[in-house]
């Protein structure tokens, strides 16, 4: 017969607890402090703290060229061609005026294509073509509204229009009626609006624009 290790009264067979101080048996008592020291589960190991830097150091440079690739698509940007382009006239265009270009004669030689900058600066629009190897390539040169020169291949390549004309601070390709901001060539409305003219590097040279030669040999179509 069984007895209390703590009181001393007899306990029947199988009891848990003693009926008279109400402590749990020796047996019982064992088996609880099994359960209470046996471990929950396999110990997680703790991140160190170089990890948790390389961890920090990777997020932060995610969350940075996510940033960057935002930006980029953000409407309104600088077009990096306009934005290094020389500025030659302050004038401003009337908000109803209409300008189709006029067609001028151009200077090819010593690897570049010239034209006067008077005619430009008269017109504020002009176009012309660039001939080699058979291949013609048709040119349109601008002023913007703040003044920037602008020169660009005359194709609407998705319509394959070469006629534009400038309405206000837009530009408008004269055959899909697609139209882009005058000083950036951001798309507004229109089909095409991801092809507008693209932008040549030009320069003023005294009284001459000139653009470099081979840039319109190598100029590929981008559809």
């Amino acid at each position: 017969m069984p007895f209390c290790h703590k009181c001393g009264f007899k306990l029947r067979e199988g009891a848990s607890f003693c009926p008279s101080c109400g402590v749990a048996t020796a047996g019982e008592s064992r088996a609880l402090d099994v359960i209470a020291t046996a471990p929950s589960g396999p110990a997680r190991n703790a991140m160190t703290k170089r990890a948790k830097i390389l961890y920090s150091i990777a997020a932060l440079s995610l969350f940075s060229v996510f940033l960057l690739i935002f930006a980029r698509n953000l409407p309104g940007g600088e077009n990096p061609v306009i934005t290094k382009q020389p500025e030659v006239s302050m004038g401003s265009i009337k908000p109803d005026a209409v300008l189709n270009p006029s067609p001028i004669t151009v200077e090819v030689g010593n690897g570049r294509i010239t034209f006067p900058l008077a005619a430009l600066l008269e017109k504020r629009m002009v176009g012309f073509d660039y001939q080699s190897s058979g291949v013609t390539i048709p040119l349109i040169a601008f002023i913007t509204g703040e003044g920037k020169l602008v020169t660009a291949v005359a194709i609407c390549e998705p319509c394959n229009s070469h006629t534009f004309r400038i309405e206000g601070s837009e530009l408008a390709c004269g055959n899909c009626e697609t139209r882009w901001k005058l000083n950036n060539l951001e798309g507004i409305q229109g089909a095409c609006q991801k092809y507008p003219p693209a932008p040549i590097p030009s320069i003023v040279v005294g009284n001459e624009v000139q653009i470099d030669e081979g840039i319109l040999k190598n100029w590929k179509m981008r559809i």
